[in-house]
This record gives C-alpha cells, sequence and structure tokens, in this order.
C-alpha cells in the first residue's frame, strides 16, 4: 500500500513540476522562429498523460526482486521518448515537402517539462524503494 502511495505522490509531484518548468521556459525562452510545435497548452495536456506513463513503467519496475537493474532501464526508455520525437522533427523537417524548418532549439525546450517529470518520477519511486530495501 505504501508503494500505490508514492507512486500517486510522485505522479502528483512530477506534473506539479513539468508544469512548472514548461511555464518558465515559455515565460523566460520564447520560442525562436515564428511559432512552436506544441503550444502551452497543449504541452500541459500531455504532461498527465506522460506521467501516467511514467507511473506505469515505475510500478512494474518497483514490483520486481531485482528493481536496481529495471529502474535504470525503465529511466533510460523514457528518457528517449522525447529524443525519438525530436529525431522524427528533425527527418521530417528535412523532407522537401516541409512547409517550415524544423528547429532543434524550440524541440529541446519542449522535451525539457517531460524529462523533468520523469527524472523527479525516478528520484521519489528510487528514494522509496531504497528506504524499503533490506540492507546487506
Amino acid at each position: 500500500m505504501k508503494l500505490l502511495g508514492t507512486l500517486i505522490v510522485a505522479a502528483v509531484v512530477s506534473m506539479l513540476l513539468g508544469g512548472m518548468a514548461m511555464l518558465a521556459i515559455f515565460t523566460g525562452a520564447a520560442c525562436w522562429r515564428s511559432g512552436c510545435a506544441l503550444s502551452g497548452m497543449q504541452q500541459l495536456a500531455l504532461i498527465p498523460f506522460y506521467a501516467g506513463l511514467g507511473v506505469v513503467m515505475f510500478a512494474a519496475v518497483a514490483l520486481r526482486k531485482r528493481w536496481q537493474d529495471a529502474m535504470f532501464y525503465a529511466l533510460r526508455l523514457l528518457m528517449l521518448i522525447p529524443v525519438v520525437l525530436i529525431v522524427a522533427g528533425l527527418a521530417a523537417g528535412a523532407s522537401p515537402r516541409a512547409r517550415t524548418a524544423f528547429d532543434l532549439g524550440n524541440a529541446v525546450l519542449l522535451s525539457i517539462p517531460f524529462w523533468v517529470v520523469i527524472l523527479s518520477q525516478w528520484w521519489i519511486v528510487r528514494r522509496v524503494l531504497v528506504q524499503r530495501s533490506p540492507s546487506a
């Protein structure tokens, strides 16, 4: 039951941190070109989905006996999802039929809140699992 509470707290905290990071980025660093790939509202709507994906992944990892190895694999996988989207955007922007060029700077700025969500979840869940595990 403690693990479920930890996962819920991790999801809520990560969504708040991701939302704060998104707002800070959009107020502090305006998009460099005429527009960003996602508006602030679209990205704000995607943060809870991404936090839920992280909770599902970390819950599956936390239920394993050897969670230490699996935790880093889950972290790497979740951190790579925005990277894959950046690479796909670069490929789409390089297409001769593309209407606008893909801007790498905007893509990285759009990915930062998602990385904040996953890193905060990882940190919270890992702390609880380390405290819960028997000392060797």
